[in-house]
């Protein structure tokens, strides 16, 4: 029976995927910074930037020149000239609107990129602390694996003549085991949390397994590194400095710059040309000439009107981001709050816990309880 016992705390998980030494551990801190790094969809995002930053340099181009020819052939040659010259296209008031639009993407885009660094850090604190709970609760079944071990020794150093003597043994026996494969459970809930944790810091040609620093929440370091201001601390902190909302402006500011620019449309462009007419008659000489594109066909209606509707559903969004905050902030700073206390309580709860079961094996040491 003894033997049945070893066997059972012979039982381990080496045969995962990777062993202890393959894992390193890190700080939250650390793992933020990695991230902000090396995280593979983030330098995603970062390529937006340099995208929006030519987007501006296309909005304020210059409409390139035009060259054109007029040859003539035949008898008409003899009383027209031919020309040859260049037409250069001329937009009035257009390129400044276009450009004060991409500037404002540019803005919106800035925005995005650091409200993903912030998401990000987000989803690691969040990955971080999940893997911080799921090696406390291994803690908790590991210690209680040891007092398993000490009562099925105490029951077999027990008299061999007392009537329940076999049956103590093996329920013994069998709750050390049941115990065994909760810390099998409780030893992959931590891998999952690993492998969780990694995929979220997302590194580059990085095959390393990172661990947090800490093996559990009832490391009060961990705990003690965030103080939670006030409810209107943090919500004027918000509206300062969420990049969410300051996406949202951004995109008004972007959408109301958009009518501008679908209004210009309908001012006509100048088109200036210049060059060389020769004829047969000897009299060569330089010309100019000037064209108006008048919008008179076409309207822009449709564009001017999806611009206006476009600067509403900004609006609409930005005044629902900031109602979505105010909740948010509340539901998250209660949270805080009650899982802050909640640690305090576990951990007093495992120290009493402790306490209960070494007054309890000591009592059935002594026979004064069954092992029931």
């Amino acid at each position: 029976m003894l033997g049945s016992c070893l066997s059972a705390l012979a039982l381990d998980s080496k045969q995962l995927a990777y062993s202890e030494d393959d894992k390193f551990k890190i700080s939250l801190q650390q793992a933020m910074e990695m991230a902000l790094k090396g995280n593979i969809e983030l330098q995603e995002q970062r390529k937006n930037l340099g995208i929006s930053q030519n987007d501006i340099k296309i909005a304020n181009a210059l409409k390139n020149p035009q060259f054109q020819s007029n040859l003539l052939m035949g008898r008409i040659a003899k009383a027209n000239s031919s020309q040859l010259g260049i037409t250069l296209p001329v937009e009035i008031t257009k390129r400044g609107a276009r450009k004060k639009a991409a500037m404002a993407s540019l803005d919106y885009t800035e925005n995005k990129i650091n409200d993903y660094e912030f998401k990000l850090k987000l989803r690691i604190r969040t990955a971080y602390f999940n893997l911080l709970v799921a090696k406390s609760d291994l803690k908790i079944m590991e210690e209680r694996k040891e007092l398993l071990e000490d009562l099925c020794k105490i029951t077999r150093n027990k008299s061999k003549k007392s009537d329940s003597y076999e049956i103590d043994v093996l329920q013994a026996d069998m709750r050390l085991k049941k115990q065994l494969i909760q810390i099998n459970k409780a030893k992959a809930n931590v891998r999952t949390a690993q492998y969780n944790f990694n995929r979220i810091l997302n590194l580059e040609n990085n095959l390393t397994l990172y661990d947090s620093k800490e093996d559990s929440l009832f490391d009060r370091a961990v705990v003690a590194e965030f103080n939670l201001p006030g409810y209107e601390a943090l919500e004027s902190a918000a509206f300062n400095n969420r990049y969410d909302i300051k996406m949202a402006e951004a995109k008004m500011i972007k959408a109301k710059r958009d009518i501008d620019v679908a209004i210009r449309q309908r001012i006509p462009d100048v088109y200036i040309s210049g060059g060389y007419a020769f004829a047969h008659d000897g009299t060569p000489g330089a010309y100019v000439g000037a064209g108006f594109d008048i919008p008179s066909l076409y309207m822009y209606n449709p564009e001017i009107k999806n611009a206006r509707l476009n600067y509403e559903k900004a609006q609409l969004e930005y005044n629902s981001i900031i109602n979505i905050t105010k909740n948010v902030i509340h539901t998250n700073h209660d949270k805080f709050v009650i899982a802050k206390e909640n640690v305090d309580h576990y951990d007093e709860i495992l120290t009493e816990s402790r306490e209960i079961l070494k007054l309890s094996k000591q009592r059935y040491q002594k026979g004064k309880t069954p092992l029931t």
